[in-house]
């Protein structure tokens, strides 16, 4: 067994020696980025696309400029134009700049610039907007932060929570209006990241899909200038060797067949799940006062602990998140989807079909395409032999469990 050593950590993202098993992955982002690439960063939830991107940052901060942008709050592009200016508040020279771009509605509080609050300091500048006025104000931005002396990367964050919001409204509905402004947004973003090609690297990602918002739009071509950058789960190999970098740093032994029926347990390699699952083992040993990790042990901690109703707000936003993709017409057809995926096992092209024709027009073959599609590209679901199933099996059986109660399978419904 490796003595590697390595600190708990679970739901923050990590950088420097917390940062692990990313580093094939690490050194291909930065080659892109070195070769000045725009990125679009796709990945499931949880699968470590934050930690990549901070670790990234801190990998090449002498030699660029980095910028992380956070965009789940936003639902225009004014606030998002505030959301990139206020995160060049820590570097001076752009700050600078900044200001007197904002000096308007920085007026009045710049005698205490230094005490704002973030938050404070972002409505402040969203003030200095109006709705016609993001893009001027954004196009001096992206002027001033391509003069800066080193290159600059703009890592955003919940980019598609944005597009989401600007596109379907708290309707979920996609209207002529909402699809032109997203549009303009989407446009105004591609224009400049070609103007400004080698000056400015811009990566985007978010905990759901961009692509298949865009596409449901007919936008796909506002994204083409970004080359995605794959982010996939770990080996088995290395959630073994995070599990035994843990458990040496925990002082706690595994027994033989342990690793191998966790690994059975969550399915695939999450790297939150793998290190989530190793959180609640290392809290039942010390409850219990062990010094091994048994089989026994194992199996209780995953029936108990990572399928339990308590503690789990990442696998309830899985089934939340759906609707800002599906919208709200499709989003019961989507569930009752996923639950018959859940408790057969897999969902058919005959069961996805049947359960369909009771949604009506929400559920016609064109609908379906739509929709299984972004089951497969947002990591819920995959394509086997011809039917789809759950590739997390924690997935699945948390699916199970909270949402398979009392329900009946196609096949065993009547006049089926």
């Amino acid at each position: 067994m490796s003595r590697t050593r390595l600190k708990r950590t679970v739901g923050n993202y990590v950088t420097g020696d917390r940062f692990f098993g990313r580093e094939a992955e690490l050194e291909w982002f930065i080659q892109h980025l070195d070769e000045g690439d725009h990125l679009l960063l796709v990945a499931q939830r949880r699968m470590g696309k934050t930690s990549l991107m901070h670790e990234a940052s801190r990998r090449i901060a002498d030699r660029y400029i980095c910028l992380h942008v956070d965009l789940q709050g936003s639902a225009s592009a004014a606030d998002a134009i505030a959301e990139l200016s206020a995160a060049t508040y820590k570097h001076q020279s752009l700050w600078a700049k900044t200001q007197e771009l904002f000096a308007n509605a920085l007026g009045r509080v710049a005698l205490n610039i230094e005490s704002l609050q973030i938050n404070e300091l972002k409505l402040s500048l969203r003030s200095g907007m109006t709705a016609g006025d993001w893009q001027s104000k954004g196009d001096r931005l992206l002027e001033i932060l391509a003069a800066s002396d080193k290159p600059v990367v703009v890592f955003c964050d919940e980019v598609p929570i944005l597009v989401s919001r600007m596109l379907k409204g708290d309707d979920y509905q996609i209207t002529p209006e909402r699809r032109q402004q997203t549009d303009i947004w989407m446009s105004w973003l591609r224009g400049h990241c070609i103007r400004y090609q080698g000056k400015l690297r811009f990566v985007v990602t978010g905990s759901i899909g961009l692509e298949p918002l865009l596409r449901q739009a007919g936008l796909s071509a506002t994204i083409n200038h970004f080359t995605p950058f794959d982010l996939q789960a770990w080996s088995g190999e290395t959630a073994r060797h995070c599990w035994d970098a843990l458990a040496n740093e925990a002082q706690l032994q595994f027994d033989p067949g342990a690793q191998e029926r966790m690994l059975e347990a969550i399915g695939i390699c999450i790297p939150y799940h793998v290190q989530m699952f190793f959180n609640h083992l290392y809290q039942s040993c010390r409850l219990e006062g062990r010094q091994t990790i048994s089989v026994e042990l194992v199996e209780r901690v995953y029936q108990q602990k990572m399928l339990g109703v308590k503690g789990h707000a990442d696998l309830s936003h899985l089934e939340e998140r759906l609707k800002l993709v599906v919208g709200r017409d499709q989003h019961p057809m989507v569930l009752e989807l996923l639950t018959e995926a859940a408790v057969v096992g897999t969902l058919t092209s005959t069961s996805a079909r049947t359960l369909c024709k009771t949604y009506g027009d929400a559920g016609n073959d064109a609908v379906l395409r739509e929709v299984l599609g972004i089951l497969e590209h947002d990591g819920y679901l995959v394509r086997r032999d011809g039917a789809y199933a759950f590739e997390s099996h924690l997935l699945r059986d948390w699916w199970k469990a909270h949402y398979g109660f009392g329900y009946v399978p196609v096949s065993e419904r009547e006049g089926q």
